[in-house]
């Protein structure tokens, strides 16, 4: 039996979802978003008490500026993505969450965490463009909630749970 590993944690850049909204193939398509968790599972822990630990995280952390660059294709990825600058602001957000669920959270992607973290916004997704590249290249966009999202099919998730960054 495979593992599943049903959450991630995001942002979106312009627009955001309402909650058990589809991010991906919905009736607003695939929203912009810069993944600042891939692909987890929780253990020993109930989806309140990942929400209360979410929360608390988010609540210490002050709103993320995410610099976007030009499109690219990585030699290490499958599809066309956005480079998304790697400020210490945003690594540390990123490796602060992962430290913040700590024993709680297994990653799919483990070797993509902490200093193989890749920010990115996926472009290009199973041959077609997802979004619109020249809406957020050279942008700056800041973020001011994250996003639990959590599958629902094996081609989509839905937006989760929404938390404010103070």
């Amino acid at each position: 039996m495979s593992e599943i590993f049903p959450y991630q944690l995001v942002g979106f850049l312009d627009k955001e979802p309402v909650v058990g909204e589809p991010v991906y193939s919905g009736e607003n398509g695939w929203y912009a978003q810069i993944a600042l968790k891939r692909r987890f599972a929780i253990e020993s822990l109930t989806e309140k008490e990942l929400f209360r630990l979410v929360g608390d995280y988010c609540s210490s952390v002050s709103p993320l500026e995410i610099v976007v660059g030009k499109l690219v294709k990585p030699k290490r990825m499958p599809v066309s993505v956005l480079e998304v600058e790697p400020t210490d602001e945003l690594l540390n957000f990123h490796n602060g969450f992962i430290e913040a669920l700590g024993e709680y959270m297994k990653s799919r992607f483990p070797e993509r965490d902490g200093d193989n973290y890749y920010p990115h916004i996926t472009v290009e997704y199973d041959g077609k463009n997802v979004i619109n590249a020249n809406l957020y290249a050279e942008q700056t966009f800041t973020l001011y909630n994250v996003w639990v999202l959590k599958d629902v099919t094996d081609d989509n998730s839905e937006a989760y749970a929404s938390f404010p960054l103070s």
